[in-house]
């Protein structure tokens, strides 16, 4: 998936045009549905945490955004923070709505409609004591989008004549084991100094694409760094 703005250029991130744009707005639309389908994972491991099975957790999670997409944020404002943060109150009030249908369906009554409106902090208790965890499963699972989008957008640079070469060196992006640079220079036919040169482009442009990402999902008055750091840090 493209990124919404040019390389390089975050006049408006995808979230500051969801905030901005009213909930018709064809741009604001497009900014959310590619929010949505990049962080689907996340909410999808939330859903089984919370207990549904793997087919059920599927239909639950798209639901949530099939309404989050038809209804957009008309009840937010510039400023609101994180798309992160956003996206876990809305599904914790979703979590929370299933949970009480089960309830009122066993009792034998109605359910009334769950509205997603959250607070930006995303702090929403559920029943589950395990709500604390659940969340830092869910950020990590955020920071492991993040990093395979940034990692894919990587790769579509290369073209594929260097496809072998990135696969090689795609282990020092993730902190995955690798190879020695002397091996790798051996299955590549280069010198082991290229292999060091080129790790380090490929870092260098891998760091520059996630922040790029990252980005995305903020408010454009905020930290990017401090959110890469903070990510980094659940992602362990």
């Amino acid at each position: 998936m493209q990124s919404a703005q040019a390389t390089g250029s975050f006049m408006s991130t995808r979230w500051t045009l969801v905030l901005r744009a009213n909930e018709v707005s064809p741009e604001g639309k497009a900014a959310l549905s590619d929010l949505c389908a990049a962080y689907y994972k996340p909410v999808f491991v939330f859903l089984r945490r919370s207990g549904f099975d793997e087919d059920v957790a599927r239909d639950h999670a798209h639901s949530f955004f099939a309404h989050l997409l038809q209804r957009g944020f008309p009840k937010l404002e510039p400023g609101r923070g994180r798309f992160r943060s956003y996206l876990l109150g809305a599904v914790k009030y979703f979590v929370s709505g299933l949970l009480q249908h089960a309830r009122r369906e066993k009792r034998g009554g109605g359910v009334e409609h769950e509205s997603l409106d959250a607070d930006d902090s995303g702090e929403i208790p559920l029943d589950d004591p395990k709500a604390a965890l659940m969340t830092k499963v869910f950020d990590r699972e955020w920071a492991v989008a993040v990093m395979n989008r940034a990692v894919a957008a990587l790769a579509a640079e290369h073209p594929p004549e260097r496809g072998a070469q990135f696969e090689a060196l795609r282990p020092w992006l993730m902190g995955d084991e690798a190879a020695s640079h002397a091996e790798t220079a051996r299955r590549l036919g280069m010198s082991e100094g290229a292999v060091k040169v080129a790790v380090h482009r490929l870092r260098k442009r891998f760091r520059e694409l996630l922040r790029q990402e990252v980005s995305q999902t903020l408010d454009e008055d905020q930290d990017v760094e401090d959110e890469l750091r903070y990510l980094c840090t659940v992602h362990g």
